[in-house]
Order: structure tokens, then C-alpha cells, then sequence
């Protein structure tokens, strides 16, 4: 895996997943590895043992995430990534979910994922901010964007994406700011 031989890296933990299933560093590890190297079906087995043996895992839920987006196996990508945003209840696990409906054309799950997302940030950090802003953006909902931004430069006021991020959106950053129409 350290030089990216994907298929030497799927045969090597293959051959430990054969000789213990538990073992969820080598499933996980082999289902990245697959997933690498284009073999999504060995990915997803892979994964979803190793989800079930580390559901906390971040890594692993990107991996198979990214594996089901692969295989648009968009059903089971959205009850995987719903079930996990309302178990886990973090901010990168909504903007997850809202990235994916976005992306499956489905933007009422992509605007309820980002305000919740939101709602379950604690506004210590900007980073789910920008990303909210950024797929609200995506969605042409310019006001849940600048609202986005809005609570993110009061977290933050002297960061400079936040301030970029407003300036693309039309907006002076500072304590007077507001959204005009037609902008």
C-alpha cells in the first residue's frame, strides 16, 4: 500500500482476511485497497465487514461511501450515510450525505442535511461552515450560503477563506454585512 500496488495490496490482505474475518484493520485495509484499484465488489464486502467490526471509523465510512457512490448504488449509499449522520450526529457526516443528494439530484435531502449539519455543530471551527456554504452555492440557495457564512465569520472573523468566501458571494465582510438582492 505505501507504493500504491493496489493489486499486491488486495492479494496480501485478502489472504489475512482469509485467515481471520474480525481482523477489521485488514478488511478495511483490503477494501481500500480494492477500492484503489477499481475491484469495488471486494471493496464494499470488504468495508461493510469492516464497518460493522469499527462503525466510529471516519476512514472506513469514506471508503465504503465512496465505493457505493462508485457502484451508484445510491439506495443503500443513502440509508448507509443517513443511518450514520443520525448515529454519529456529527457536522462532516451531514455535509456528507448533503454532498451525495446533491450530486443524485435530490435537493430537499441536500438543504435538510446542511441545516442539520449545522444544527449539530458546536461553532468551534469554520470548516463545516465553508462546506455548507459551498453546496448551498451548489444548490442556487444563496441565502442559506451567506447565512452559512454569516455564522462562520462570527466564529472566525479574521479567516481568510471565510472573508474570500463572502466576497464571492457579493458581500463586504465586517459587522454591517447583509445579503442585497440581485446579487
Amino acid at each position: 500500500m505505501s507504493i500504491a500496488d493496489w493489486p499486491a495490496a488486495s492479494e496480501y490482505y485478502l489472504e489475512l482476511t482469509d485467515r481471520d474475518p474480525t481482523d477489521w484493520q485488514s478488511q478495511a485495509a483490503l477494501g481500500h485497497a480494492a477500492l484503489e484499484g477499481g475491484d469495488l465488489t471486494t471493496a464494499r464486502r470488504a468495508l461493510e465487514i469492516a464497518a460493522a467490526l469499527r462503525p466510529a471509523d471516519r476512514d472506513i465510512a469514506r471508503d465504503l461511501s465512496d465505493t457505493l457512490e462508485q457502484q451508484e448504488a445510491w439506495d443503500d449509499l443513502f440509508a448507509y450515510l443517513r443511518d450514520r449522520a443520525n448515529t454519529t450526529s456529527t457536522a462532516e457526516d451531514w455535509l456528507r450525505l448533503a454532498r451525495v443528494a446533491i450530486e443524485a439530484e435530490d435537493p430537499d435531502t441536500a438543504r435538510e442535511s446542511i441545516r442539520t449539519a449545522l444544527a449539530v455543530d458546536a461553532g468551534t471551527d469554520v470548516v463545516p461552515y465553508l462546506r455548507a456554504a459551498r453546496l448551498a452555492r451548489r444548490l442556487g440557495d444563496d441565502q442559506d450560503a451567506f447565512r452559512s457564512l454569516s455564522l462562520a465569520w462570527k466564529i472566525a472573523p479574521n479567516d481568510p477563506d471565510v472573508a474570500n468566501a463572502l466576497r464571492d458571494l457579493g458581500v463586504i465582510p465586517g459587522p454591517t454585512m447583509r445579503l442585497t438582492s440581485g446579487e
